[in-house]
């Protein structure tokens, strides 16, 4: 019993941690990175941190003023450079001893992130509910243009609401997130294109509808079902062209049997998949925290890459400059 006590009054190991480049609502003091490692340390957010999360939202090169540890989360369609970044976090499916992991935006944040499963009966309730055909809430095109082609198409076989500043058909100067999820809860479908063609790349824009009980159609990540099973979504890219992808959508309209079956479907590829993806997250992260702070050093250091961070620093002058990335 002493030595029980003993233990549990042992003080944690105390890490220095700072943030760079993040959303404007991100909180430094309540996010998931800080609530993993307060589980485990003293963890204390600092403007000089040990260790850096790295964000490309930001203006790009700020991240070189500091001299630690640093850890990027991609949270964006990018490949992590390895040469600037100790560790990283990100959509790509790569390999690089334990410096790496694959942790989609998507499931960033929900501890881990499960979709509310229906019964047949509450499906059937909620489709009667269901006033809108399908919804596109989106401020520019993608590239491919992907979003203004599905729109046109599935427009043209009944009324498609768009409600950001792309395409609006529906009057106003875009939405609230309350209002968005307000808009996916009454909308059979969601048109969910990411950015780009990405392989990997899962973000939002595939979940949010699952947890509003509205079947996405989905384009952008050509492995997409790695994470989600295809009987619970539309995947465009299952498809030979995208009028055939909307002519699904137009049998699963026509027949509400399908289309209960589809809602009532998992949407990931199995039930504890997240369970185990949060799992590999966690010890990730303490991988890196547990090491002694030299140990877990990982960039190389070489004439070629001081050269290379010197070229980084010299461009610092114009981080001003640069206006930070828009989200798409």
């Amino acid at each position: 019993r002493i030595c029980s006590e003993v233990n549990n009054k042992m003080e944690k190991k105390k890490i220095k941690i700072g943030f760079c480049g993040f959303w404007s609502s991100f909180n430094p003091e309540n996010n998931e990175f800080t609530n993993i490692l307060k589980n485990k340390y003293d963890v204390v957010i600092s403007d000089n941190p040990d260790y850096l999360f790295v964000s490309p939202l930001g203006n790009p090169y700020e991240h070189m003023k500091y001299d630690c540890i640093k850890i990027a989360f991609q949270g964006e369609e990018l490949t992590p450079d390895f040469s600037m970044f100790d560790y990283a976090i990100g959509f790509d499916y790569l390999s690089f001893g334990d410096r790496y992991i694959r942790y989609p935006l998507c499931f960033f944040g929900k501890k881990p992130w499960h979709a509310p499963s229906l019964s047949k009966e509450e499906a059937r309730c909620i489709l009667k509910k269901k006033d809108i055909f399908c919804n596109l809430i989106y401020n520019e095109d993608s590239i491919g243009n992907v979003r203004s082609e599905l729109f046109a198409l599935l427009n043209k076989y009944k009324r498609t609401d768009s409600y950001g500043r792309f395409i609006n058909s529906v009057g106003g100067q875009g939405v609230s997130h309350k209002q968005k999820r307000e808009i996916l809860r009454r909308s059979k479908f969601t048109v969910a294109v990411e950015g780009c063609n990405y392989p990997g790349v899962a973000t939002e824009k595939i979940t949010q509808p699952f947890e509003e009980h509205s079947v996405p159609i989905f384009y952008g990540n050509n492995r997409i079902e790695n994470d989600f099973s295809p009987k619970s979504f539309i995947n465009c890219h299952a498809f030979s062209s995208l009028e055939e992808a909307v002519e699904e959508v137009i049998r699963l309209d026509n027949d509400d049997e399908a289309y209960i079956e589809m809602l009532t479907s998992s949407p990931l590829i199995y039930e504890s998949y997240t369970d185990e993806l949060f799992e590999q997250f966690v010890n990730f992260l303490y991988n890196i925290f547990d090491q002694d702070y030299d140990d877990a050093k990982r960039r190389v250091e070489s004439v070629i890459s001081e050269n290379y961070s010197a070229l980084y620093r010299s461009l610092r002058r114009f981080v001003k400059l640069m206006p930070a990335r828009r989200k798409q």
